[in-house]
């Protein structure tokens, strides 16, 4: 099973770096370690990984389902009336002494807190280093995982592009997205953002009550979960006629968009893709307009290494999977932003993100 190969990479990684114990609480790192998560909630549950054995704390009412999805991994349930900590020192006992410990980043501090005392550490650190080396790989099953969830979030772009007219708000916009992606069995949807007039000088603007109206320029931004992995895209629409100066800002951002994509291929690295993309837009004179990294990486995680920006000399290689994002945004006037799903093959880049790159306007 995959999962089990993934977990002897980690266990070999674990021994080079000497780490005895590594912990990960239901997060996208236990869902690519197991294929599977626990509900989460306030109980503790954990995966305690040493280099040569594993089992799991989990609470006694996850542990029928969670027995059920991981084929034979010994785990220690605890029931509420008890708490976790008796569970959890068994889990210890049965592990080598935990020296040095590696965590979850994304785990809740109690959960941690727990750990902490019943394993005594000499040392913590983060796992996310580690796991970081496995998952910025993708495998021939996620990156095909990755291409559906982008289809549907091309379903979802064309729904909140037909949405878009005078006297909506950005937030029912928003909705026909959610709508679009829930309809076609999207597990989470992760984010909506609708960025009308002004509002899309805001990078990470929240979908609002605010009223579209001709003239306004609009990014939509969405994403969401299938079976696991994220989607991401960022598509313009106007209302109206466009302004010159607005289709000039939008032309550049594409042509940024259009060569930092073609750049991707294994051996450069994340730097010379952001920087590609950074040369455009200031020839443009677009510069000090450009205020974000190109990129991020995708997959059990909407950002997840690797990071497309500058000073970044990490090298791609196939497999990697992350945005293409250039964008510029003007205080009180509008922004643009264009944003595709790349993924690294062995000659080139794929592009998995299929909507029109074309500015969508509505007259």
């Amino acid at each position: 099973m995959e999962s089990e190969d993934r977990l002897k990479r980690l266990q070999a990684y674990m021994a080079e770096e000497g780490v005895d114990l590594a912990a990960f609480g239901p997060t996208a790192n236990m869902r690519y370690l197991l294929d599977f998560t626990p509900h989460p909630d306030e109980r503790l549950c954990l995966l305690l990984v040493a280099q040569e054995a594993v089992c799991m704390v989990v609470p006694s009412l996850n542990a029928e389902q969670t027995a059920a999805h991981t084929h034979g991994l010994e785990l220690i349930a605890w029931k509420d009336a008890d708490g976790p900590m008796q569970a959890l020192r068994q889990a210890l006992d049965g592990l080598p002494e935990a020296r040095c410990l590696a965590v979850d980043g994304a785990m809740r501090a109690d959960f941690l807190l727990h750990l902490q005392e019943a394993a005594s550490p000499q040392e913590a650190q983060p796992a996310g280093p580690m796991l970081a080396r496995l998952r910025q790989y993708k495998s021939a099953a996620e990156v095909e995982a990755a291409a559906r969830a982008a289809v549907q979030a091309d379903q979802a772009m064309q729904a909140a592009a037909d949405a878009c007219q005078p006297g909506v708000t950005e937030a029912q916009v928003a909705w026909a997205a959610e709508e679009a992606f829930r309809l076609d069995g999207a597990e989470e949807v992760c984010f909506t953002l609708v960025a009308s007039g002004p509002n899309g000088a805001y990078p990470h603007h929240h979908s609002g009550d605010r009223l579209l109206q001709d003239g306004d320029a609009i990014i939509i931004d969405i994403g969401a979960s299938l079976r696991g992995y994220k989607s991401d895209i960022t598509r313009m629409v106007f209302l109206g006629r466009p302004p010159s100066e607005f289709m000039q800002a939008y032309e550049a951002v594409l042509e940024a968009n259009k060569r930092a994509r073609a750049a991707v291929r294994p051996g450069v690295t994340a730097h010379q893709v952001d920087r590609v993309a950074r040369q455009t837009l200031e020839a443009a004179g677009y510069a000090e307009y450009f205020v974000h990294r190109t990129g991020h990486g995708l997959g059990l995680e909407v950002h997840e290494p690797p990071w497309i920006m500058a000073g970044n000399e990490q090298v791609l290689e196939e497999g990697m999977i992350f945005s293409v994002e250039p964008g510029v945004y003007f205080p009180g006037r509008f922004g643009v932003r264009i944003e595709d799903i790349m993924v690294v093959t062995e000659s080139g880049g794929r592009n998995l993100t299929g909507f029109d790159h074309q500015l969508v306007i509505k007259r």
